[in-house]
């Protein structure tokens, strides 16, 4: 009886490998889709108010930001000043300045890789084989992200490096400015050209004084110089060009990059002292700058960032001003929006919310 049990099951499966092969039978084809996750929040902490630095996550899925996730994970503190963060691959780096340290991690879980030893690090950039550090040194460092480890280091390229970026075999880096002595302060006014193979220097950008920020976004650069502070050189966002022609886009002194859009902040002090901020995006089509959202939800804006998936923008905010030294002490937060500046939430971070990353995979789907 169980030798003709199995016959039967055979013939039963051949029939359904047959059904399943028959031609009428539609092709299901599949896509791979990009799904937002959540956004890690770097916050700076205060050195001079003995604030460490923090890492906290906010979980799309529950609305919730889970707080301490790297001392949590990892039984230590993030350190003093974590300044920038960048995610490849598996992988989140910290740049922590006051520590020395490029701090690595794993985005999952947080648990802490041996930290690679850098001087006074300040930004990163990936090409997606190499994560590149600036520093206040005036050097720029390549980690290799299978060993993690440096292999390579330029020379000294200029005085405190800031904004970092990865296009098209190059390595773009911000010579900022310069601590003279006496309250005297040089502005500097070129961006560091140098090869992402060996970070030797290529050339130097004339920019705006005290270059800040870039991205990088296929062949195009974008830059915020943060000038002098007076108003005969103020914060400036300019277009480097794949040839390195440099072009005025706007006056603002933050920037963020969504799908066709620059969304900007233009921060100042009025003749009390009082912080003003405007919010405004700047259409890369048109070239047309507009309104974005009013600001009363932000105390004092400390970056944005826009959701690459959703094109949502988040912008990031110590407390208010109107007790200077709980602004840097006190929790911050971050306000998110539609691209239409339509508000979705508020959510409560730590001290200084300097960084923001966005975290993501793909999923298979049928079409």
């Amino acid at each position: 009886m169980k030798k003709y049990m199995k016959l039967l099951a055979c013939l039963l499966a051949g029939a359904f490998v047959l059904t399943a092969c028959d031609d009428d039978d539609p092709v299901v084809h599949y896509r791979e889709v990009a799904v937002s996750d959540g956004l890690f929040i770097v916050n700076e902490g205060s050195y001079f108010s003995q604030v460490n630095g923090s890492l906290d996550y906010l979980d799309y899925a529950t609305g919730k930001v889970q707080r301490n996730v790297f001392s949590a994970a990892n039984g230590r503190s993030l350190g003093g000043t974590p300044n920038n963060a960048v995610l490849c691959g598996s992988k989140l780096y910290i740049a922590t300045q006051e520590e020395n340290r490029v701090e690595v991690v794993d985005a999952k879980t947080m648990k802490a890789f041996e930290p690679i030893s850098v001087t006074a690090p300040r930004e990163l950039c990936t090409d997606g084989e190499a994560v590149y550090v600036s520093s206040y040194t005036g050097e720029v460092s390549k980690v290799d992200t299978l060993t993690l480890k440096v292999t390579a280091k330029s020379a000294k390229v200029g005085a405190n490096l800031e904004g970092i970026a990865c296009r098209q075999g190059y390595v773009y880096v911000c010579n900022a400015w310069e601590n003279l002595g006496n309250y005297q302060y040089a502005y500097y006014t070129n961006l560091v050209k140098l090869s992402a193979q060996n970070l030797q220097k290529v050339k130097d950008v004339t920019v705006v004084a005290n270059p800040n920020q870039l991205i990088a976004s296929g062949d195009d650069l974008y830059l915020a110089s943060w000038g002098d502070y007076s108003p005969s050189a103020p914060a400036t966002i300019q277009h480097i060009s794949l040839d390195d022609q440099v072009t005025t886009l706007a006056l603002a002194t933050y920037m963020a990059l969504g799908k066709d859009k620059l969304y900007l902040i233009s921060s100042s002090y009025d003749e009390q002292w009082n912080e003003v901020n405007a919010y405004q995006s700047y259409d890369l089509k048109t070239g047309e700058t507009k309104t974005f959202v009013d600001g009363k939800d932000i105390s004092s804006p400390c970056a944005i960032g826009v959701d690459p998936v959703t094109d949502d923008v988040f912008i990031s905010s110590r407390q208010s001003f109107a007790n200077p030294n709980d602004a840097y002490v006190n929790d911050g937060y971050v306000v998110r929006y539609r691209a239409d500046g339509s508000k979705v939430g508020t959510y409560n971070c730590g001290v200084n919310p300097g960084t923001l990353v966005f975290v993501g995979h793909n999923e298979r789907v049928a079409e």
